[in-house]
Parts: C-alpha cells; structure tokens; sequence
C-alpha cells in the first residue's frame, strides 16, 4: 500500500501571496460576502490556500480575498510545486470545478490553451469532464465581442416588447368616446393605437 502524503500548511502574511491571471471560478457579491461573514464569525474554519513556490495562488483567491478583506495578518497555504505551467493551469481547474461557478469564457480559454499540449481525451482525464462537455465549453471560443453586442441589443430590443397592462379608471361614455379616437388612427390593437396618438400629439 502507498504511503499517504499529507501537505503541510503553513502560515504567510496574505500581503506576500499573488492571484493568478486566468483563474475561471467566479463568486457572486452575495456569496463572497457571505464567506466573508463566516471567517468573520468563525475564523478560517475552512481549506487552506493552494500557492505555487513563488506564492501564486493555485485554488483558494476567494478565500484569500475575504482574508485580506479582514485584514488578517496571515493565513493558511499549502505549497506545492507543478510540474509546468500547463500544470498548474490543470490544478486550478480541476480544483476549482469541485465547488463555485466558473466563467465559462474564461474556462473556454484555458481549456483552448491546454488543448494546444494535450488532446481533449488527456483533458478529459486530468479535468473531470467528459469529452464532448470539453467540445462544448471550447465552442464558446467562437463567440466574437460582435456577436455577444448582437445578443445584448436583441435582448434589450425584445424587452422593450413586453407587453405592459396600463389600467386606467374611466366611466362607460368616457369608453365609448376614447373608443372612438382610437378607431380614427391606425395601428393592430389599442395600445399601439394610443402610442400613436400620443407621439403625434408630442410633436405638434
């Protein structure tokens, strides 16, 4: 039986540790403030940061973030020393896809980085995902800022479209008169009918 290797942490000025550039997991303001609130209340309770030789962190910027948010003076590392930089970019997926959301863009790039050095079935086995789940992720490298523009402005042009039920409190012959403007003007139902009498009236 193989002897089982345990790390060892150790204790550093969070001041001295350095995020990476490419780390994909992402939090939302909700939950780092609640990690924030738990350290808080109950200290460092949780996994030690992950940091290269060099202090670069590997797994863990959010709670080292939430550390230095508290103005802790040290706090928990384990160093460990990848093999490569593909490495340490493998690690910091694979650690990170155990728990938090990723952002897909930037999951996407990393992954079209590795899949430079090792074919999709290798990631598969050193990242926990399936072959064609590698596939998909990777297709969002096809996406352009244009596209994303398109996507945003469409998004915007079908919520200006959502119908909206105005109500107002008329009487029965206040009915039939508004009935009878609106039958004067054209347009496919009433309240497109009233928008347009509305914006003529605007521009005299």
């Amino acid at each position: 039986m193989t002897e089982k290797i345990y790390s060892n942490i150790q204790m550093v000025d969070p001041l001295k540790v350095n995020p990476n550039k490419y780390n994909p997991n992402k939090m939302s303001d909700e939950q780092f403030d609640s990690l924030v609130a738990d350290f808080e209340e109950n200290g460092w309770i949780g996994q030690p940061v992950v940091v290269n030789d060099k202090l670069e962190i590997i797994d863990g910027f959010h709670r080292w973030k939430a550390g230095m948010a508290l103005g802790m003076k040290e706090i928990p590392v384990v160093v460990f020393k990848p093999e490569s930089e593909e490495h340490q970019k493998i690690l910091t997926i694979a650690l990170n896809s155990k728990r938090g959301e990723m952002n897909p863009l930037k999951l996407a790039s990393l992954i079209s980085e590795l899949n430079k050095k090792f074919t999709l079935e290798q990631l598969s086995t050193k990242l926990g995902f399936k072959v064609n789940d590698l596939k998909d992720k990777l297709s969002l490298m096809q996406v352009t800022p244009e596209f994303m523009e398109k996507i945003k402005k469409d998004a915007e042009e079908r919520e200006r479209e959502i119908p909206i039920v105005m109500n107002f409190a008329v009487s029965k012959e206040q009915e039939i008169t508004i009935n009878k403007v609106l039958n004067k003007h054209s347009g496919k139902s009433k309240g497109e009918k009233l928008f347009n009498l509305c914006s003529a009236n605007l521009k005299e």
